[in-house]
């Protein structure tokens, strides 16, 4: 059975600002298999594209978490879409911001979850090492 801890207590008000920061890990275990599925993902997404586009588009270790992460539903239009239909319910939804780290010195082990709000910066990274991505 996996563990899942939930952390804090904080009403809800009007006008209350939420951020949720979500980490997953992952361990590549075939690069070039994973680099030419996440082209091929690329070629789903963007209509009009072919092999050569998502060569250019899809180079890198974090072009493909990107490319992955959007085709799976986690980030990208589809999730802002089922997001926006959350404002009748009283929750507008903003900006959303992704980051790919590499080589993680503490990985999160298989199975585990755990849900966190307070104070303890579980996300801190090095300055040296952050590298942000915005995606439009």
């Amino acid at each position: 059975m996996v563990e899942v801890h939930i952390i804090g207590d904080d009403p809800l008000t009007d006008g209350m600002a939420i951020s949720v920061r979500i980490r997953r890990d992952f361990t590549v275990t075939d690069a070039a298999g994973f680099l030419a599925a996440a082209r091929r993902m690329y070629v789903e997404l963007n209509p009009g594209s072919d092999l050569a586009d998502a060569e250019e588009m899809v180079t890198c270790a974090a072009d493909a978490m990107f490319t992955l992460l959007e085709h799976v539903g986690m980030t990208g239009d589809r999730v802002t879409d089922q997001l926006a239909g959350q404002e009748s319910d009283g929750l507008r939804p903003e900006g959303w911001l992704a980051q790919v780290v590499l080589d993680e010195p503490d990985p999160l082990p298989p199975g585990r979850r755990c849900l966190v709000t307070e104070d303890d910066d579980v996300f801190a990274l090095p300055a040296t090492r952050s590298r942000l991505r915005p995606r439009a």
